[in-house]
């Protein structure tokens, strides 16, 4: 078995094995960040330990059928989401084919694991500048007010937005409770915790504890922590549980494979792949597909679920993958904006606009109700007023707006200009959508 990168340095002396050196004589982080007259590839695959140990709008186009009639691997309608650690910057690539597209986001430094909330917003590990950072389905970014954190790694959300972080310099893991307000979650001797997975039927959390060769289980609702049975474990990293939460999936980074064993009693398997070096991430698909970061060959591997082989995901340019996170692609939305009218006061200075509606309708045209639609001028400057959809997908309101003789009579010209907008912001389902429509002056 060759050498795992995590473990070897290229002779560097003053990089150790960390699994088994003495806390206090370990190598402080930015020293493996450090040149060595290597190339970047190699040192960037030999600053996997660094990585693990120290340190918009996200629309798709469908996918091509499969050959034969069926659905494409990956299942089509879902894509997979991969934080490249040396490039500093989250891929998106939409499944089985692409295309493939740069989430937006600004200032990250060695990006490692990543999951999804509910509304469809993407959370990562920045893992150098020691955040997480969200990053909403429409392209904002917002860093998660957290405290103390150092290197977090593996991160997991509950369906109520809870999110749990593997705070792998302090030897912890963090529960950032979705109305605000962080706890350490209770473990037991835990060095430089990994990955994480959360099964929420069981209320129990999973954590690769990387230093220790071992996965950990965790009552979130209190109780006593436990080991895993498993066998042979060597630095585990990533974590990904099956859909009925019966199997867990373990990259063993030191041993260069993924292992799969059973939640409940015992029995571990390794996944059939071939050429592995160092894995991290690992994702599933809906149709039980697994994803592995393969980070020391710079790409992500696909093994389907009922065998076949292992395929390589046509991603371009990546180098040195970290997290993974599948997630089902929102659908198409259509907005469809009706002509209003605008009149100004005789008073006092104001201006009444009357007949505002869309109509928001999704698959197949049909309605979607209780969703919000937000009315402005064309150019968004100035927010009109907000209404949401009815049985029949239509949102209605008017809106009055007081100013002075000049921003009124600006506004007006704008409105009749231009027109007025409805926007739909999109939700974890379904994509944003706009339009337009045109404002005449009530006489």
């Amino acid at each position: 078995m060759s050498p795992s990168p995590l473990r070897d340095h290229s002779g560097d002396p003053d990089s150790r094995e960390p699994s088994r050196a003495p806390r206090a004589r370990r190598q402080p982080w930015w020293k493996r960040l450090l040149p060595h007259g290597r190339s970047w590839r190699r040192r960037a695959t030999a600053m996997t330990a660094v990585a693990v140990l120290c340190t918009a709008g996200l629309g798709a186009a469908p996918a091509a059928p499969a050959p034969g009639g069926g659905k494409p691997p990956g299942g089509g309608g879902e894509a997979l989401y991969v934080s490249d650690f040396a490039s500093n910057d989250v891929q998106k690539f939409l499944l089985p084919e692409g295309p493939q597209s740069a989430v937006p986001t600004t200032g990250l430094s060695r990006p490692t694991y990543l999951a999804f909330d509910r509304g469809g917003a993407l959370y990562i590990s920045d893992t150098v500048n020691s955040r997480i950072v969200k990053v909403t389905a429409a392209g904002e970014q917002t860093t998660v007010p957290t405290e103390g954190l150092l290197r977090p790694l593996g991160l997991a959300l509950s369906k109520a937005g809870d999110l749990y972080i593997a705070d792998s310099f302090n030897d912890r893991v963090v529960k950032v409770a979705a109305g605000g307000g962080q706890t350490t979650v209770p473990t037991e001797g835990l060095l430089h915790p990994d990955g994480l997975a959360l099964d929420e039927k069981r209320n129990e959390l999973y954590i690769s504890d990387f230093v220790n060769d071992r996965v950990v289980k965790v009552p979130t609702g209190g109780g006593a922590q436990t080991t895993v049975p498993t066998s042979g474990l060597s630095q585990p990293t990533g974590l990904a549980l099956g859909p009925r939460g019966d199997r867990l999936y373990i990259s063993d980074s030191g041993n260069n494979r993924v292992v799969k064993v059973r939640t409940a009693g015992s029995g571990q398997t390794t996944v059939p792949t071939s050429g592995l070096a160092s894995p991290q991430g690992l994702a599933l698909d809906r149709e039980r597909a697994l994803y592995v970061a393969d980070f020391g060959n710079d790409r992500v591997v696909r093994v389907p679920s009922g065998g076949g082989g292992q395929t390589t995901v046509p991603l371009v340019g990546l180098t040195t993958p970290v997290g993974l996170a599948v997630r089902k692609e929102p659908a198409g939305t259509r907005l469809e904006a009706r002509p209003a009218t605008a009149e100004r006061g005789t008073g006092p200075p104001l201006l009444k606009v009357r007949g505002l509606s869309a109509k928001l309708t999704g698959a197949h045209g049909r309605p979607l109700a209780g969703r919000t639609v937000e009315f402005s001028n064309a150019s968004r400057s100035k927010q009109l007023c907000r209404a949401v959809t009815g049985k029949k997908g239509l949102a209605r309101c008017e809106a009055t707006i007081r100013g002075s003789r000049a921003q009124v009579g600006r506004l007006l010209r704008d409105l009749v200009r231009d027109g007025y907008r409805a926007s739909f912001s999109g939700t974890d389902a379904h994509k944003p959508a706009t339009d337009t429509a045109a404002v005449r002056v009530k006489r």
